[in-house]
């Protein structure tokens, strides 16, 4: 017996789209029992049977499944296509992104993740407003990942970025591979333009963005001696969550990644 051809009012590029545990696909039957995405496809969107959402299973396929069951505690529908799934830029892009104010660091990995930014790494340097790893906690890395997870959705965005744990900067230097690709924004004159860097070469797949004060003379002397390139973003003055998403877009953007 065939599959059930879906209306086309259900698989417009409006169709709601969700990532999830591939155990969840059972051949052409799927069965959603995680309270909040059940919670949100009935009580908040409101769905009905024979309409159609997308799952998606963070290895690159996307699965449009028709609903047949949605109760308060399971959702139920069968597979009606499957593809690739899409929306990943073909720059590996990783971001290390010092500590800065909650809300402003979460702005970053909403927008980032939005722009195709692969890898968010949250950096602990001299002037961080937190001083430790451990000032990050358990229920903090879980509203990062799910603010990540909304926005991947939101951008038709085809994999998760990964959110890596917080990381000193120093170690991080030293142990970079590939310095050569990577640069570090620098508030300060006398450095080379991002522009100037993005036409050189070797393309470019990691970024370095400061905390609110600024990086300091040691933390600048550490990247030099990595290997990594210290780049201007001109002559104004960018915010510490500012800075990393203009940095991020005209690397993506010299990469071809925004065509």
């Amino acid at each position: 017996m065939g599959k059930r051809a879906p209306s086309r009012r259900t698989t417009d590029s409006n169709t709601y789209r969700f990532f999830v545990d591939p155990a969840v696909i059972h051949g052409d039957v799927v069965e959603l029992t995680d309270r909040g995405l059940v919670h949100q496809l009935g009580s908040v969107l409101r769905l009905q049977p024979e309409q159609c959402i997308t799952l998606l299973d963070n290895a690159g396929r996307a699965y449009t499944v028709l609903l047949d069951q949605i109760d308060k505690h399971v959702v139920r529908g069968t597979v009606v296509e499957q593809a690739a799934a899409g929306g990943e830029p073909q720059l590996e892009l990783t971001l290390y992104m010092a500590l800065v104010r909650s809300e402003r660091f979460e702005w970053v990995l909403q927008k980032g993740t939005e722009l195709g930014i692969r890898s968010f790494v949250p950096l602990l340097c001299e002037r961080s407003l937190l001083s430790g790893a451990d000032a990050i906690t358990p229920a903090k890395l879980e509203r990062w990942q799910r603010i990540i997870r909304e926005a991947a959705e939101q951008a038709r965005r085809g994999r998760l970025p990964s959110l890596q744990p917080p990381q000193a900067f120093g170690p991080v230097c030293t142990s970079l591979h590939e310095p050569e690709q990577a640069v570090l924004l620098w508030e300060k004159s006398g450095v080379e333009s991002l522009r100037s860097r993005l036409t050189r070469g070797p393309q470019l797949s990691t970024i370095f963005s400061g905390p609110e004060g600024g990086w300091s003379d040691d933390e600048h002397n550490l990247a030099v001696n990595a290997g990594i390139t210290l780049v201007s973003l001109g002559p104004r003055t960018l915010r510490a969550e500012t800075a990393p998403l203009v940095a991020a877009t005209a690397v993506l953007y010299t990469a071809g990644d925004l065509d």
